[in-house]
């Protein structure tokens, strides 16, 4: 049996008017959780509006509809909950009112080395003289502690918040930091929707111009809940060049698109290689440079080139834009940093 699509179930979504609000479920954001399990069953809890409460059973027969009309979805079931306030006067919580300008950074796929990014930009920033911040809510495969080279914990204040570790002048928050190496996360939706509001809203973050928020790879839940808790000014989608990587990474752009969060740009990663005898690029991945940009109808904000220097950086818990200033990888970095400053205004 086939895998169901998040994507597909929003699209889906997006077109079911919520009744007396004239909006769509997905533009009002009122999906609050969303199971679905192997044999392609779906548990969807919902929030509508106040004006909807007088045509619930019609608002469940459109999205029971919706969601049946999905491929490889067997059963639904929705559950309903009402907001007392009416579409138009609900406000969203923004759990880190102190930031400036929240960035979200995601792909489709796995391997595309979106954490690498996520740190060397990170790092960048800090070094334009902005205060920054990094988040790696990748629950499943946190690896920001290791590209850091943290090891120890964060401590607790007075206020009972967790301190972030500051490090290459970004201050940093990962689950990785509360695990032992070896230890696996396996955890569903509500728990890890919890672990993501804890580090946003009891985390000290202080003021910040910009935080960092690395995603989990693909279209789950964490973007959904993000989008409904914070008010993220920006998203960088994250590829290499290959068509496959391109059609993935364009899935988490519609979702972006869809939860209204402006797409800043893509970040091309291992774009090319450079010679070091004859100084030649080799675009190893795709046959030039404008594949990706035309590709996606989206600015290309930087391409980062293949270099070993990278991996050994992250390895040794020294990034690249720390351990090797000088090099063509850095100097990338650094390019897409103002680049992303300038796009901001800060």
């Amino acid at each position: 049996m086939g895998k169901v699509s998040r994507i597909d179930i929003y699209e889906k979504l997006d077109k079911v008017i919520i009744p007396g609000a004239n909006i769509s479920l997905v533009k009002y954001k009122g999906i609050r959780g969303l199971d679905i399990d192997e044999n392609g069953n779906i548990d969807i809890k919902i929030e509508a509006p106040k004006q909807a409460e007088n045509s619930l059973k019609e608002l469940e027969k459109q999205i029971t509809e919706a969601l049946k009309s999905v491929e490889n979805v067997k059963e639904v079931k929705v559950n309903i909950s009402v907001n007392e306030k009416p579409y138009g006067t609900v406000e969203f919580k923004n759990l880190i009112p102190s930031v400036k300008f929240p960035i979200l950074i995601g792909s489709g796929k796995g391997g595309v080395g979106k954490s690498t990014v996520s740190t060397n930009l990170a790092i960048a920033l800090a070094k334009l003289g902005h205060k920054v911040g990094l988040l790696d809510a990748d629950f499943y495969g946190p690896s920001i502690a290791m590209m850091f080279g943290i090891k120890e914990e964060p401590m607790v204040n007075e206020k009972e918040k967790l301190i972030p570790i500051e490090k290459h002048g970004v201050k940093v928050m990962s689950i990785g930091f509360l695990l032992d190496d070896d230890t696996p996360v396996i955890w569903r939706g509500p728990l890890l929707m919890k672990a993501l509001t804890q580090f946003l809203e009891d985390v000290e973050w202080g003021e910040l111009d910009y935080l960092l928020i690395d995603l989990p790879p693909g279209t789950g839940d964490i973007q959904l809940s993000l989008a409904q808790n914070v008010k993220v000014k920006g998203a960088i989608a994250v590829t290499t060049p290959q068509d496959v990587a391109l059609l993935d990474v364009k899935k988490a752009v519609s979702m972006f698109e869809k939860l209204n969060i402006p797409v800043m740009g893509v970040v091309e990663n291992m774009s090319y290689f450079v010679c070091h005898n004859c100084g030649t690029k080799h675009f190893i991945f795709s046959g030039n440079q404008t594949d990706t940009g035309d590709k996606l109808g989206l600015p290309v904000l930087g391409r980062i080139p293949i270099d070993t220097a990278i991996r050994e950086g992250g390895d040794r818990g020294l990034p690249v834009v720390v351990g090797y200033p000088e090099s063509p990888v850095s100097k990338a970095f650094m390019d897409t940093a103002k680049l992303i400053a300038e796009k901001s205004g800060l």
